[in-house]
This record gives structure tokens, C-alpha cells and sequence, in this order.
């Protein structure tokens, strides 16, 4: 992948704070007064079945927080490709000053390090597992106690479509970051080998 089709993946992805609002809306939320009104069969379950619903959607809500944020990622995924295309140019034009200062900010900068994007890359795709294992989770358990015109209504809703985009999303975060990596590392020998005096 070169740096133009990095730039154009990046910019492809999906605003993760949205899917993720669209995903709640259309799923089942946490058991409570006036909740639940898009699935109005819900409030016939039985009371365990309530409890047992609820337990699992209460322990998705700091997971759901940790997504939200995750909308970050793709911010700093712009911002990377954007460094890497001016220090190509910066290379190219012999302004390995402006190189340094990129590649620098890209390795040391608190907010825009590398490492620490590549940390919350890999901290995404954990909690989009976690979210999709819990959501499989409840639609067995809901599958267990609705009916079959019930389920058919639950399912027809376009939750799993936004879970999906979620998972994709983290993969391409996953490959664009890989991406980004190689470029940096080839970019940044680049310059060094330029500063290098010449032996002749």
C-alpha cells in the first residue's frame, strides 16, 4: 500500500462514535422505565431472563465508553499520513530538518506517538471482540425466550450491520497502521542516510 492508497483507506473509515450510536439505538439497552420502546415484546420476559439481560448489558457500558473513544484513532490515522506524505517531500526536497522534526513528533510526542496509537489500535479491536462476543451472548439468550415472530423483528433491526462495521473498522485500523509503520521506518532512513556527509 503505498502512501496515496494509505491516505484514501483512512480516509474510508467509518466515524466509529456514529456506528457505534447506531448500533445502541437499534440493540437492546439496559433494562429500565420507558427503555426499550423500539422492542416493545422485552418487558414480557420474565424476571430472571431481565436480570440476567441486564447483568450483561451493564458490564458493556465502560466498553461502549472505551469505543466512543476510540474515534481518536482514526484522527491520528490522518494525521500520520499526512506527516508521512510531507516527509516524503521534505526528503525529496532535501529538507531533512522538516523530516526530523515529523518523524520526531510521530516518535515522542505524548498524544501522537506511534506506539501508543499502535497500543489503542490493538485496545479497539479487544473491545470490538468484547462487544461482539456479548452481543452474540444476549441474541442466544434472546432466542431462547422470544418468539419466532420476535426474533425475526430482532434480527431484521440493523444492529449486527453496525457491529460489523465495527469489526472492520478495527481490521483496517490494523492493516493501515502496519502500513504506516513500514512507511516511517523507510521514510525515516531515508533522511538519515541524506544527513550522512559523503565520503568523497
Amino acid at each position: 500500500m503505498d502512501l496515496r492508497e494509505i491516505r484514501k483507506e483512512v480516509h474510508s473509515l467509518p466515524n466509529v462514535q456514529k456506528e457505534l450510536k447506531n448500533f445502541k439505538n437499534s440493540w437492546v439497552k439496559p433494562f429500565r422505565k420507558n427503555n426499550n420502546l423500539h422492542l416493545p415484546f422485552l418487558k414480557h420476559l420474565d424476571k430472571s431472563t431481565k436480570k440476567e439481560l441486564n447483568q450483561k448489558l451493564l458490564q458493556l457500558q465502560s466498553t461502549f465508553k472505551e469505543i466512543d473513544e476510540s474515534q481518536v484513532i482514526n484522527d491520528k490515522l490522518q494525521h500520520y499520513s499526512r506527516y508521512l506524505i510531507e516527509m516524503k517531500l521534505s526528503t525529496f526536497n532535501g529538507d531533512e530538518m522538516k523530516s526530523e522534526v515529523l518523524s520526531n513528533q510521530m516518535l515522542n510526542d505524548d498524544f501522537m506517538s506511534i506506539k501508543s496509537t499502535i497500543n489503542e489500535v490493538k485496545s479497539f479491536s479487544e473491545k470490538v471482540n468484547d462487544l461482539q462476543q456479548q452481543y452474540e451472548e444476549v441474541s442466544e439468550l434472546l432466542h431462547q425466550n422470544l418468539s419466532l415472530d420476535q426474533i425475526i423483528f430482532f434480527m431484521d433491526l440493523p444492529h449486527k450491520k453496525y457491529l460489523k462495521s465495527l469489526l472492520k473498522t478495527s481490521d483496517k485500523q490494523q492493516k493501515i497502521v502496519r502500513h504506516i509503520g513500514r512507511h516511517f521506518v523507510a521514510l525515516t532512513k531515508q533522511t538519515q542516510l541524506k544527513k550522512m556527509p559523503s565520503k568523497y
